[in-house]
């Protein structure tokens, strides 16, 4: 599995390219565990329009399950924690103009999810900086060199662990630049994140408020 700083680059690069990559996820199985939510489950918790701020659409995007890699993958800066296979459920929207929304319920077990909320927390510091280049993993997929950038955010308290990060991506030679902002928060088994693009730099309260609507609304449906 790609690491993080790769993942996250090559998904805010291909939701600007309007590229539709994929990656393969395993079938979830038919019954959740005893304690675990099932496919159904974490399908109903998932946020709908009538649950975000005013003037958000559904919007089927093609990059949904590459940011969902994101959304459940601990092997961030080089820290390895294995994981197999997940159930998860992934939802998007837009609002024109202004800020795609990413929402993405994996069922990770506890600390896979705790795990993933440590690497969010540290990836700023272990990684701020990635200069990508052709012949890494990402431009052999995207066939472009590009910049990420990694800054840490304060977080509500939420679940039993958030944390969130900023991210500016600068594809080479494309005159545009990505930014967004990325929140992760462990709630018993089960990983919440949500992934803004293209929302103020300064302004987190949109991220903080869509954030705890969506951990209220596990714990509702859970």
């Amino acid at each position: 599995m790609l690491r993080f700083r790769y993942k996250a680059l090559r998904a805010a690069t291909a939701l600007v390219l309007g590229i539709g990559l994929t990656t393969p996820i395993a079938a979830p199985a038919a019954n959740a565990a005893a304690g675990q939510p099932g496919p159904i489950q974490l399908q109903n918790a998932l946020l709908t329009a009538a649950d975000l701020p005013k003037g958000y659409l559904p919007h089927a995007s093609s990059s949904t399950r590459l940011v969902s890699n994101v959304a459940s993958d601990t092997n961030i800066c080089d820290h390895k924690i294995p994981q197999s296979h997940v159930n998860l459920a992934t939802t998007s929207f837009i609002r024109v103009p202004g800020p795609m929304m990413f929402e993405t319920l994996s069922e990770t077990g506890p600390s896979a999810a705790r795990a993933i909320v440590a690497a969010i927390a540290t990836a700023p510091r272990l990684c701020r900086n990635v200069h990508n280049v052709r012949g890494s993993a990402i431009a052999g997929n995207l066939h472009l060199s590009a910049n990420l950038h990694l800054t840490a955010l304060r977080v509500p308290r939420l679940g039993d662990a958030s944390a969130a990060l900023a991210f500016t991506v600068r594809p080479a030679g494309l005159n545009t630049t990505v930014q967004g902002k990325l929140i992760s928060v462990a709630r018993g088994s089960v990983t919440v994140t949500i992934l803004l693009l293209n929302t103020p730099r300064n302004d987190q309260r949109e991220l903080n408020l869509i954030a705890t609507t969506a951990v209220r609304k596990l714990d509702r449906v859970l």
